[in-house]
């Protein structure tokens, strides 16, 4: 082989590497700047050395053949070396290729263990979402069977009171006899005439009567004198039960007559043992005596201003 050739061969190769390393300066360089470059430069280095080794390996091979003589078997030991090369490179690439297929079959399998733990947490959140719409309609129904029972207890409640209503009232007539039944029989000897024994027990009677008992009376001789029904929720607000169950008991004993309007909830008196006046004064003599207090003049002067009375003036203390 003529000396100017390997010159030329060696010149190109030199020429070659001293590129690959400029190559490689100007990529560090940017690479030192921008992180994505770093895999670009790694392969950059291997195919500069590869280039780099084959050029020496060839210019070696030149150099071998052009000094080593007429009997130089060079070529002969590269061809062989060359086969025995591929044999253990195919044997190789079939190992390689097994062991990837290997680990892309594991890799599947990670993936169908993962599709098949997707898929079951998916059915446990179906079941879940199933769970809770039952709940939802376990509650709504709870919901509805509260609010039946509420219905129910409300319902005995009033069915209780009106009993105790009923019971409150036939007790007052019952304790009205009673009181009226308990005249001694020596204070009856000491009356002369029917008419003081009639004045005795109005003076009795009214002497044992409750604060509110006297003023439902006194409500009732106003409108037995003036006609004129009332209302006991305008007159008797927060205890219309005790003087309806007042009255009902003074019916009984022939204190008052009247009757009771359910629509409007009103009372007319017809009659009345008692005249308003004489009821206008036991109020007047309570609240001078028992100081019953405000609410009660006020209650007084209520009834008094509906049946157009001229207002009690006194002084409570």
């Amino acid at each position: 082989m003529d000396k100017s050739v390997i010159i030329i061969m060696i010149i190109c190769a030199t020429i070659i590497a001293l590129v690959a390393i400029i190559c490689d300066h100007l990529l560090e360089k940017k690479s030192s700047e921008v992180s994505e470059c770093l895999l670009s430069k790694k392969i950059i280095k291997v195919h500069r050395n590869y280039i780099a080794g084959f050029l020496g390996f060839a210019i070696i091979m030149l150099l071998t053949a052009q000094y080593g003589g007429p009997k130089n078997a060079i070529f002969e030991y590269l061809s062989f070396g060359s086969t025995i090369t591929s044999l253990v490179l195919s044997i190789l690439a079939i190992f390689v290729t097994v062991q990837s297929s290997s680990d892309m079959y594991k890799q599947f399998s990670k993936m169908e263990d993962v599709t098949r733990s997707i898929t079951s947490t998916s059915e446990q959140i179906k079941g879940t979402l199933g769970n809770l719409k039952d709940t939802e309609v376990d509650l709504q129904k709870t919901s509805d069977n509260i609010s039946m029972q509420i219905d129910s207890i409300i319902e005995k409640i009033d069915e209780r009171v009106k009993t105790r209503i009923k019971e409150t009232e036939v007790n007052i007539s019952k304790h009205l006899e009673e009181s009226l039944n308990n005249i001694s029989q020596t204070e009856r000897q000491q009356i002369p005439s029917n008419t003081e024994n009639t004045e005795h027990v109005k003076r009795y009677f009214v002497s044992m009567t409750s604060a509110n008992g006297l003023l439902a009376l006194y409500a009732c001789a106003l409108s037995a004198e003036k006609s004129k029904p009332f209302e006991l929720t305008a007159l008797f607000q927060g205890n219309e039960a005790y003087t309806f169950g007042f009255l009902i008991a003074s019916i009984s004993i022939a204190i008052v007559q009247f009757t009771n309007d359910a629509t409007n909830n009103q009372i007319t008196c017809q009659s009345s043992l008692f005249s308003s006046s004489e009821l206008y004064e036991a109020i007047k003599d309570r609240l001078k005596q028992q100081q019953l207090g405000v609410d009660y003049f006020e209650r007084t002067n209520n009834i008094n201003n509906y049946f157009g009375i001229e207002p009690l003036k006194m002084t409570i203390e």
